[in-house]
């Protein structure tokens, strides 16, 4: 489980936290290169890879974040790509 604003560290050392958009959205912030080369995947069923809607995405050296984790006790419902990274919705 996550906690908003609550800063965590990688295994490189890479800082990250969440950041609280709305009531039910958060945007993920991470420093260092992580990001880039993180692994992406879809909802079981897709056909393809939605960037809208992602499974999961992992930043080279972590963490691993898909949908049903926790952040503030609010299960993932949806992940997506943003020009910055990811973002999450959770369920109210």
């Amino acid at each position: 489980m996550f906690e908003a604003g609550k800063v965590y560290s990688n295994r490189y050392g890479d800082e990250y936290t969440w950041v609280v958009l709305a009531e039910n959205r958060y945007q993920f912030r991470m420093t260092g290169d992580s990001l880039k080369y993180s692994r992406l995947g879809g909802k079981e069923g897709q056909d393809s890879l939605n960037m809208d809607d992602l499974g999961m995405f992992d930043p080279s050296g972590g963490p691993y974040v898909s949908v049903g984790m926790k952040i503030d006790g609010k299960p993932i419902v949806r992940l997506y790509s943003t020009e910055d990274g990811y973002g999450a919705e959770v369920e109210c």
